[in-house]
């Protein structure tokens, strides 16, 4: 379907802003580095507490989405934002190592992702965030803890406490991933910034968020939680994602994240003892729960909504196109075969009139006067068979659909007068109705927009079978034009039609092009043609 959602290229994203860049990469991996570890040193001043700066730590969620909006090429920015901020609490033989681990981890991420979820961006639907949190969150965050732990802490292998230390890490880069990663790319990303509703509304919930966060956390959860704390919290998280969007829903999370941490911190701040490891566990698994499950749920309803959008667009089209097309015939029949039937009518009743009169002729019509009459009925009916062939040509019942491409072309060829040329298997297999209806019109637009909006002298038409698929190509030398405005715009009416018709044969559809170097248009379809037949 269309690619739709992202910003045009900002200055940072762009290759003129480079070096800005290098700055804000290395410059965020240092602030949000530098926080979590004076928070936790801050907190283990006051009661010797070990592990909370693992709990509240922002920079594996950021570094990866640094990483996902600016590419593989600021990784060493990230490494510099990061050793720079160690250097400030550890002796300088850690530093450099910690800070490869976390450049190591967001590109080693970035690229796992990539290869699930082709979307540079991640949109906010339920793929995304499902990949974020499985991969992102989960999968690879769970080596590096280990890692992390035993160059920063160096507990045996078999020490217990490697392992509590390693829990505990863990579920802190998976709260930071999950909170952070969206946070930092939704201003980059139309679809979730402008998935925004109910601005009072979201406020109430939040409210009731905040306050529920902070009764629930500023306990004992080993002892009574607060039970109307929890549902307080759920719901208002709930509400969120049904009510506000995307965008409130992710900002709601990282005011949840805050407060919950800042609650924890405050409670931990009273304690005469370190707290235990299961508490800081427990409450922090609390926490993911509630912003992976309002993530989630506004992603689901993010993605019902657009479906509606793009059936209601799709509706619209049709209706459209049914229009369009009939007003095109109306119009093609009135200025070509009505007028030329008219004229003959006129003529014949003109003849008819003289004939009556009898004359010369003796009331006979001479054959020399009907002669060209019956050339312009022919060619009023020529024209009435190629507007029927436009509306559906009859040989499409045929079983040779390269044979039918093949006549197609030739006949385009002719009546533009442009070079057209064909290269296609001839044991391709049987092809459905549908999907041979669907095709031709593929050809058929992108024949049209090579010559109307291209000026293209030569097209090139391919049609392979490759491994059960079938290709489909047709390539021009005309104008062409800035492929990427297509990722920034919505694609005209006809390129969208052969995106859906490419989609409705279960295939893929791409267009490449250059200004001054053509375009090549690509449809890829399993050789089964499997296709909806209602269209």
């Amino acid at each position: 379907m269309p690619t739709r959602g992202l910003r045009p290229p900002a200055p940072l994203l762009s290759s003129t802003g480079y070096l800005p860049a290098v700055l804000v990469v290395a410059a965020a991996s240092f602030a949000a580095t530098f926080a979590g570890l004076w928070l936790g040193h801050t907190i283990q001043g006051w009661n010797n507490s070990l592990g909370w700066e693992d709990l509240f730590w922002p920079e594996t969620g950021c570094s990866l989405a640094l990483v996902v909006l600016f590419g593989y090429r600021h990784l060493p920015s990230v490494w510099l934002g990061c050793t720079l901020a160690i250097a400030c609490f550890y002796p300088l033989s850690l530093p450099w190592l910690l800070g490869a681990l976390y450049a190591v981890q967001a590109g080693l991420t970035r690229l796992i992702i990539r290869r699930i979820h082709p979307n540079p961006r991640l949109r906010p639907n339920i793929r995304s965030y499902v990949v974020l949190i499985g991969v992102g969150g989960v999968l690879v965050t769970l080596p590096f803890s280990f890692l992390g732990t035993s160059l920063l802490y160096g507990f045996p292998f078999a020490d217990p406490a490697l392992w509590h230390k390693v829990l505990i890490w863990w579920i802190g880069e998976v709260s930071s991933v999950i909170v952070f990663t969206p946070l930092v790319l939704m201003p980059f990303a139309i679809d979730a910034r402008s998935d925004r509703r109910r601005l009072p509304e979201f406020l109430v919930y939040a409210g009731a968020l905040i306050v529920g966060a902070w009764f629930v956390f500023k306990t004992d959860l080993h002892s009574d939680p607060a039970i109307p704390g929890l549902f307080l919290m759920f719901s208002a998280s709930i509400m969120i994602a049904l009510r506000n969007g995307v965008a409130l829903s992710i900002v709601a999370n990282a005011l949840f994240y805050f407060v919950s941490v800042a609650a924890q911190i405050d409670w931990a701040r009273d304690l005469s003892a370190s707290p235990a490891d299961n508490q800081l566990v427990f409450a922090h698994c609390l926490m993911i729960d509630v912003i992976a499950t309002g993530l989630i749920t506004a992603a689901g309803l993010f993605d019902h909504r657009r479906a509606e959008n793009e059936l209601r667009g799709v509706s619209t089209r049709v209706l459209n196109a049914q229009e369009a097309e009939r007003r095109r015939l109306s119009r093609d029949l009135h200025d070509s075969v009505c007028q030329t039937v008219q004229a003959v009518v006129i003529r014949m009743k003109l003849l008819a009139r003289e004939a009556g009169k009898g004359g010369a002729t003796g009331g006979c019509v001479p054959a020399d006067s009907l002669n060209p009459l019956t050339r312009e009925l022919d060619e009023a009916l020529d024209e009435l068979r190629q507007n029927i062939t436009g509306l559906r040509p009859e040989t499409l019942d045929r079983s040779d659909f390269t044979g039918i491409v093949r006549d197609h072309c030739e006949e385009f060829a002719r009546r533009h007068r442009v070079n057209v040329e064909l290269i296609g298997d001839e044991d391709l297999p049987v092809l459905p109705i549908p999907v041979r209806e669907h095709l031709f019109r593929v050809l058929q637009e992108s024949l049209a927009n090579a010559v109307t909006h291209g000026g293209a002298k030569n097209i090139y038409v391919q049609m392979q079978g490759k491994e059960e698929r079938l290709v489909f190509t047709v390539q021009d030398d005309g104008l062409g034009f800035d492929n990427s405005t297509l990722r920034v715009a919505r694609p005209r009416y006809g390129l969208r039609t052969m995106q859906e018709r490419a989609f409705l044969m279960g295939g893929m559809f791409s267009i490449e092009s250059r200004p001054g170097h053509g375009a090549l248009v690509t449809v890829d379809i399993p050789a089964s043609g499997q296709a909806t037949e209602d269209t």
